[in-house]
């Protein structure tokens, strides 16, 4: 992408102001380990870069933020879809896989507008 092109530099500020904040949202919201949060959080970081450049896609911030808030949760959903075999302990987590990826997306988003940080595991 162009480094003038203003969906490239949305790109890059939300990628600076919420990976920390995406990482954290899959710790404290799914359970995930650190080291699997981490992982998982730049691949949806590399997927994120890869969406913004698709034509079509949305480029204001509030649009691309909630794209990156979203796929985040489904993420986070889909891991412990894959394991069936395990049911999580922390009520947060059993909260969180209750209500799905979409109403978690919203609570999220809220959380970012309002500055909160994810809760705590």
């Amino acid at each position: 992408m162009d480094s003038n092109d203003p969906t490239e530099k949305n790109v890059r500020v939300i990628l600076a102001q919420d990976a920390g904040f995406i990482e954290a949202t899959l710790v404290s919201d799914y359970g995930l380990p650190r080291e699997e949060a981490a992982r998982l959080t730049k691949e949806l970081c590399e997927w994120f870069d890869r969406l913004a450049r698709r034509p079509g896609t949305p480029t204001s911030q509030q649009s691309l933020r909630y794209q990156l808030i979203s796929m985040t949760c489904k993420v986070g959903h889909v891991y412990w879809t894959g394991k069936l075999d395990q049911q999580p302990s922390n009520e947060t987590v059993r909260r969180t896989l209750a209500l799905g990826p979409e109403i978690i997306a919203f609570e999220v988003e809220q959380r970012f507008e309002n500055n909160e940080r994810p809760p705590r595991p």
